[in-house]
């Protein structure tokens, strides 16, 4: 069998001891954390404007817009609703899958909602799309896919909700491949909407088309069967499967895309880093940083003469603007971050407000910032398969009164070596869900997803997801 069918057979009948109690808890906490987040996002600008555009075309009303008290098609729903959980950059990063939780997990609500799936459905399910897209881009060479100018998020995740529906609707094997090969055709997003809400848009956008393919394969709807593989050196169009034509020649591996297909789930071995502040992640390490020599050393902005940050180049091919012009690009603008960091001694929700990003306080502070590459910055300190950390982060503070302060960075909280305990994910919730969803449900929906695997139907938690009085 080709790839693009052990995967799709995977997906249909994986090993029965697949959903682990460790698998369980790790999916349950990634519901916990991007349901908050999608709540969150829903009030956004670029949300609202995604809200007046899915409500004026209208739609059977299949599944709800979490955190509106609007119901619509599941393929509009998943839409909204995925640009809504990355509209914050909030949500999670898997190295390898990126933010493949941002895509999975409304993508699996919408059509749980529909379908009206349990818990366990719906956790079986999102762990089967991390594994198929997980594999699919363990076997791409990422850095490849980001040097053609791929924003791989929505791409990676539209096939990881593709996946997880097929499974939801029941599809064969032949319907899954479908599927897949659909959503191959339909993924996309480019790096130069980085910055802007073109990025949550991907995520959403990968969305939508996963579950526009899942549900035109069920219809019946008829692809190429083998969309990821191509054939080597062919003359035609079967050259360019997924593979090749993301990655481009000889940037993949599809024999690693199904090595030890049903061990043990991508879910619970590849580390994950759960994001405390919402903006970009490479700038976390340095935020976490400077909050906390700012906090052992009762620094405030009067006392700093200059703060030099030496990061890895990738981290400025990720962050690299210099000005927080509007809440999304200052979100990109490390000297940013990183003068908030010290100001307010946090960086969450309020720092991202257009007063905020104008206070003359943190901008004076940024002129006294200096953000630049060193390439001598590789260490991996529980980074993935032996990647280089692009977060890490070497930071010096000179200080009016003459004294130097400096230290090497490798971790945020939230990441592998500093994780989170599920009362840090429990007091993000309800940062995100407070003044949206009524005070009384609050607690309530989040003890249902704490429970996540023995709910009946998903259509419970959902209730009490809309902001409805």
């Amino acid at each position: 069998m080709g790839v693009t069918e052990q995967l799709a057979t995977f997906a249909v009948t994986p090993p029965a001891d697949f959903v682990t109690p460790a698998v369980i808890e790790e999916a349950t906490k990634r519901f916990l954390d991007t349901i908050g987040i999608m709540v969150a996002g829903a009030s956004s600008p670029a949300i609202r404007v995604l809200l007046k555009t899915v409500t004026d075309a209208g739609g059977t009303p299949e599944a709800t817009i979490i955190g509106t008290s609007i119901k619509t098609s599941v393929v509009q729903a998943g839409f909204v609703n995925g640009a809504s959980a990355h509209a914050l950059e909030y949500d999670d990063l898997t190295p390898q899958i990126t933010h493949v939780s941002s895509s999975l997990v409304p993508g699996c609500l919408a059509i749980a909602e529909k379908v009206d799936a349990s818990g366990k459905q719906l956790i079986e399910a999102f762990a089967i799309g991390v594994e198929v897209a997980g594999r699919v881009g363990l076997g791409l060479k990422q850095l490849a896919m980001l040097d053609r100018g791929f924003h791989t998020p929505g791409i990676l995740g539209g096939l990881a909700v593709a996946v997880a529906a097929s499974r939801l609707m029941g599809l064969d094997v032949k319907a899954t491949r479908m599927a897949i090969g659909l959503m191959a055709s339909s993924a996309g997003g480019i790096r130069k909407n980085v910055g802007s809400a073109g990025k949550a848009f991907h995520i959403g956008n990968g969305v939508r088309a996963g579950l526009q393919a899942a549900t035109l394969a069920a219809n019946g709807f008829e692809v190429d069967p083998d969309a990821i593989e191509g054939i080597d050196h062919g003359q035609g169009h079967e050259r360019f499967g997924f593979a090749e034509s993301f990655a481009g020649s000889g940037a993949y591996d599809l024999e690693k895309m199904v090595a030890n297909l049903g061990g043990e789930a991508l879910l619970t071995r590849l580390p994950n880093m759960v994001r405390m502040h919402p903006c970009s992640t490479v700038n976390a390490v340095g935020i976490d940083a400077i909050i906390e020599l700012a906090t052992e050393h009762d620094l405030h902005a009067r006392d700093i003469e200059h703060i030099d940050v030496a990061c890895h180049p990738r981290l400025l091919q990720i962050a690299p603007y210099t000005e927080p012009v509007d809440s999304y690009r200052a979100k990109f603008t490390p000297a940013y971050t990183f003068a908030a960091a010290l100001v307010d001694r946090q960086v969450g929700l309020p720092q991202f407000t257009a007063d905020r990003i104008r206070d003359p306080q943190i901008l004076d502070l940024m002129g006294h910032i200096t953000v630049h590459a060193r390439t001598d910055i590789k260490e991996d300190h529980g980074w993935c398969d032996g990647e280089d950390n692009w977060c890490s982060a070497r930071i010096s503070m000179r200080l009016k009164d003459g004294r130097t302060l400096a230290g090497h960075y490798a971790q945020a909280k939230g990441w592998p070596a500093r994780p989170v305990t599920w009362e840090d994910l429990h007091r993000k919730f309800r940062d995100c869900a407070d003044g949206i969803l009524p005070k009384d449900r609050v607690g309530q929906s989040a003890a249902l997803v704490r429970d996540l695997a023995g709910l009946f139907s998903v259509r419970e938690l959902i209730g009490l997801l809309n902001a409805r009085p």
